[in-house]
């Protein structure tokens, strides 16, 4: 019931927002302004032909324990309002890798806000306890305030493991090259729900490429590390 109860809830938050974002500029595209989050899915698909590489190396502690590992996150346009979003969180470390295929059924001209379900493929590349696939759905959405943020938001649901994933990004722009992030993320299950925080900056050195540095710790007592320092790399083509 915890489960259903989420996914109603976004329904009707996600629908809230859009209803409200739908009053916002519809002069140009999300990626004329902003930049990609650190690890947020976008919310809404890239236009057929186009591409985006985020990679993203960290290092994490927990009590005395470091490690270092290599974020990916491959998104492409495939056809009009569907995407493909390839992903992993630990290329060495993370047990699954995702692939998801997302459809924007609801968005203005400009993509800069709408509305997207997906479905998702976890598939054990790492040390994962078992050799089976997972299969997640969900929904995602996009809000703009022109020249100041896009939130891009996605909740991941699991009814098998009764279990749900949450993201949420806040791209602020300060200036042409300079663009403050604030992103969340976690997991809720039926025992526990953990919740991380990012703070970092990314700096645009060209037209479709940034760098970013930042701090991501976790905010619950359930917590796979207690620190997490990234260095990213985006490109778009």
């Amino acid at each position: 019931m915890k489960i259903k109860s989420l996914l109603g809830c976004a329904i009707l938050v996600i629908g809230t927002v859009f209803q409200v974002a739908a009053q916002e500029n519809k002069n140009g595209g999300m990626g004329d302004m902003f930049v990609h989050p650190f690890l947020t899915h976008m919310a809404l698909p890239d236009k057929p032909g186009e591409m985006s590489l985020r990679l993203t190396s960290f290092q994490q502690r927990k009590d005395s324990i470091v490690g270092q590992d290599m974020a990916i996150h491959i998104e492409a346009g495939l056809l009009p309002n569907l995407g493909i979003h390839i992903r992993s969180d630990g290329i060495k470390t993370s047990p699954y890798s995702e692939v998801m295929l997302m459809y924007s059924f609801l968005h203005d001209a400009s993509l800069n806000n709408g509305l997207s379900f997906f479905g998702q493929v976890s598939i054990p590349t790492g040390p994962a306890k078992s050799n089976a696939l997972k299969y997640l759905f969900g929904l995602s959405g996009r809000l703009t305030y022109p020249k100041i943020v896009v939130v891009d938001a996605n909740m991941h649901f699991n009814l098998a493991d009764k279990m749900a994933e949450y993201e949420s990004s806040f791209v602020f722009k300060a200036s042409k090259m300079l663009y403050p992030e604030l992103e969340f993320r976690g997991e809720i299950t039926e025992k526990a729900t953990s919740l991380y925080s990012l703070v970092g900056l990314k700096f645009r050195i060209a037209d479709e490429t940034a760098l970013g540095v930042g701090i991501q710790v976790p905010i619950t007592k359930e917590r796979e590390y207690d620190t997490q320092a990234l260095l990213t790399l985006g490109m778009a083509f």
